[in-house]
């Protein structure tokens, strides 16, 4: 307490301006002084949570000035088993602000952070999420990856949030690593997802159509770019149920793009939706198989838009 007086009675001078530090008006509580990380360290060590929260509060209030907290990692760091949620609320924004500048010390509150994914609070699973998702370092994305995999299927919509959140952080740093652990991992999200798609709500069915429609432009080969010749004479054209092998005149028609299974899968479940109520649907269903089907849906639907325009005329 006599630390406190002395410093109050002080006062802080910046470049042409001199400010009371007795003033709360005048702005000095965001002025640099060395004094005062010591006292905000003496705070963070002691066994009070309300000094504790103090300087937590007085440290976030430097870092949205723009000061550099980044001294007072350790003392705070050893704050994240605090068994006051504020305190701990406050550690956790410190160190998704730090985590990647100290990341040794980050590291030696892993097993703490894990701990804290099964904390009854939605506010503290989410915050040792966010903390792990901004340690930048690649011994722990086994460990990264596990708790997003977790907490996708939390009860909290604000957990699945962060989660959200945290997989382009995991994705822009560690791209190698998850290209080649993805390689090894069999897909199956892509049926799911289909099998999905007649079951959900009809806004569902639209947010996930757009979503498809982008993962199959990305990762699916364009069918046009195939030449049909190239397929084997054992092979049976893609519109095997709908039309014949020979033309009226006997000669052989030309085969049907090559179409990847998956891509062809998703093609043949959308097409159901495009009898849905919902117009958003319709269109997001014709937005698929203009992208990415083969050119013979193309005549099919201009017909079906045509006949559909005259129907609701």
């Amino acid at each position: 307490m006599t630390s406190t007086q002395s410093y109050n009675n002080e006062k802080v001078v910046t470049g042409e301006v001199e400010y009371p530090a007795n003033d709360p008006a005048s702005g000095a509580f965001f002025q640099p002084d060395y004094k005062k990380n010591d006292d905000l360290k003496l705070m963070l060590d002691g066994s009070k949570d309300s000094l504790k929260l103090e300087a937590m509060k007085r440290i976030i209030g430097m870092i949205a000035k723009g000061r550099d907290a980044s001294d007072l990692f350790p003392a705070v760091v050893k704050n994240v088993v605090s068994k006051n949620i504020e305190v701990k609320k406050l550690v956790y924004v410190y160190l998704v602000r730090y985590a990647e500048e100290q990341q040794d010390l980050a590291l030696l509150s892993i097993s703490t952070f894990q701990r804290a994914l099964k904390d009854p609070n939605q506010l503290i699973r989410a915050s040792a999420l966010r903390v792990l998702s901004s340690i930048r370092v690649p011994m722990i994305v086994p460990i990264v990856m596990l708790a997003i995999r977790d907490s996708s299927s939390d009860m909290s919509p604000y957990v699945r949030k962060t989660a959200a959140h945290a997989i382009p952080k995991l994705y822009s740093f560690y791209l190698i690593k998850l290209l080649w652990w993805w390689a090894l991992q069999p897909w199956h999200f892509l049926k799911k997802l289909c099998g999905l798609l007649l079951d959900i709500d009809e806004w569902g069915q639209l947010a996930l159509l757009n979503v498809l429609t982008v993962y199959a432009r990305t990762c699916f080969p364009d069918p046009n770019h195939h030449d049909c010749s190239g397929e084997s004479e054992g092979e049976k054209p893609f519109y095997d149920s709908d039309s014949d092998a020979t033309d009226k005149g006997g000669r052989k028609r030309s085969r049907s793009p090559s179409v990847d299974p998956d891509l062809r899968l998703l093609l043949r479940v959308a097409k159901p939706l495009l009898q849905s109520r919902n117009a958003g649907v319709v269109m997001a269903v014709a937005q698929l198989y203009y992208h990415c089907g083969p050119d013979c849906y193309e005549r099919p639907l201009n017909q079906y838009s045509s006949h559909s325009s005259s129907r609701s005329s």
